[in-house]
């Protein structure tokens, strides 16, 4: 369930935070993540994220791991989950730039939305990104996920304003690309 060809879904391991605490100086990772203030984490902050999500009922948090190594490589979440509503917030990373663009974001999403549809039981599944964050739209688009809409000049970024897409994936289309 939670192993890919080359990437796991796994807990925190004892370290990860300071992993996580160095790599957030890359503003390639860290300004497209947030649409909101961004102030540096320590590694304690990043096991408290890690630690609290694994006593929540509204968030889950795995990082990201290559299956031959064990090497720690990111992170996935859904966060706000609405057990009345059956859909949640997915978010995702790859801090080190040497991660990015071998296929480990796209075999993360579909890990992630096997264990949300199918364990989870999610109807919906969204997700918010900035339009010029081009090789996450394309592996989104790539999983399922389609734009539903665009909040104008929602984020201020790099000193201009900018929009921020909406994606969402439905269950039913999920399972429906499967077969």
């Amino acid at each position: 369930m939670f192993t890919g060809k080359n990437v796991k879904l796994s807990h925190y391991h004892e370290g990860d935070g300071d992993d996580f605490a160095n790599w957030q100086w890359d503003e390639n990772f860290i300004n497209p993540l947030s649409d909101d203030v961004i102030h540096p984490f320590t590694a304690e902050d990043w096991e408290k994220i890690f630690r609290n999500s694994s006593r929540s009922d509204e968030n889950v948090e795995f990082t990201v791991r290559k299956v031959d190594d064990d090497s720690l490589i990111g992170f996935v979440s859904l966060s706000n989950i609405s057990i009345r509503n059956h859909s949640c917030e997915l978010g995702i990373g790859f801090p080190r730039e040497e991660d990015r663009s071998k296929g480990y974001g796209q075999e993360t999403l579909s890990l992630i939305l096997d264990y949300g549809f199918n364990n989870l039981n999610m109807h919906k599944i969204k997700l918010s990104v900035f339009p010029f964050n081009t090789g996450a739209v394309k592996a989104y688009t790539k999983a399922g996920f389609v734009k539903e809409g665009t909040s104008k000049n929602e984020v201020f970024y790099d000193g201009q304003w900018v929009d921020f897409d909406h994606y969402a994936i439905f269950q039913e289309d999920w399972l429906a690309g499967r077969r």
